[in-house]
């Protein structure tokens, strides 16, 4: 038999391999498999060593596992933020590769200088509270920034009156009160259905007879079908998402943001000394 120890050791490869795939199912290829369990990695090498163990060594493999993991639980903490790590770190690559293409995008609503240091994009939805919280922030900087482009991405995933109302905004773009209807919008309280909707529309001088005419164009579909297929490519699957230069905060985390905007267009891998702090 082998040692306790070296069983143990290959328990806990085991384990490591087992929760990763438990959080992120292995999707079914027609690959060929591979021709060692060195070549493979993950669960799938997990799964090749353990086929290569006798019944009984397999039973103290899972015997080991399960007592490593009552002793340590932290084992399951430790690889659940490892997943998420690398997770983020993907989004993150996939994200920054698309941002020239995203700020190219013409069927998208844009603000700020087109050849800005900065730029903001953010996906959101109507009915989304972070996304409400968030527009106080936004629309500051709109004010007081003007070495930013911010660029608007409809994203409605909370309701239908949340796609309701980001058909009126696309298509209060018609008469050139896209910014005033989302302003508007983002600051409403209620459902926003459509009688709200048309009341808000109304108030920031829309024709309302356009607006409904426009609303049933099939350009709007595509419009948000083409931002909902973008976000789906970039995983951002909630609001608010915010693209900074390429790099992705998702949420409303005002502190995040701020550290973005800091040091967008700097080399963070080389970054400048820290200055002392000021005491009052």
């Amino acid at each position: 038999m082998r040692p306790v120890r070296s069983i143990s050791l290959l328990a806990i490869s085991l384990a490591m391999g087992l929760v990763v795939s438990c959080s992120k199912p292995a999707e079914k290829t027609a690959s060929k498999p591979a021709e060692s369990p060195a070549g493979a990695t993950g669960s799938t090498a997990a799964a090749d060593v353990l086929k290569a163990l006798t019944p009984e060594q397999q039973a103290a493999v899972r015997a080991l596992i399960r007592d490593e993991l009552v002793a340590n639980p932290d084992i399951l903490l430790e690889a659940q933020r490892s997943f998420e790590s690398r997770q983020a770190r993907a989004q993150n690559e996939r994200v920054a590769a698309a941002f020239q293409t995203l700020k190219r995008d013409h069927a998208q609503f844009s603000f700020g200088p087109a050849n800005a240091k900065i730029t903001v994009i953010e996906f959101f939805d109507y009915k989304c509270g972070f996304c409400h919280a968030a527009q106080g922030w936004v629309a500051n900087l709109m004010a007081t920034r003007k070495d930013i482009r911010f660029i608007f991405k409809e994203l409605p995933i909370l309701s239908e009156n949340s796609t309701l109302a980001a058909r009126a905004a696309i298509a209060a773009h018609n008469q050139g009160k896209y910014l005033d209807m989302h302003n508007a919008l983002m600051t409403a309280r209620g459902d926003l259905n459509q009688e709200q909707i048309f009341e808000i529309a109304s108030s920031v001088g829309l024709n309302l007879d356009r607006l409904k005419a426009d609303m049933a164009k099939p350009q709007v579909d595509a419009t948000i079908a083409g931002m909902r297929e973008q976000a789906t490519n970039l995983s951002i699957g909630g609001t608010p998402g915010f693209i900074i230069n390429g790099k992705l905060v998702a949420g409303f985390d005002q502190e995040q943001l701020e550290n973005a905007l800091a040091t967008a267009g700097v080399d963070i891998s080389n970054p400048p000394p820290a200055k002392p702090d000021k005491k009052g």
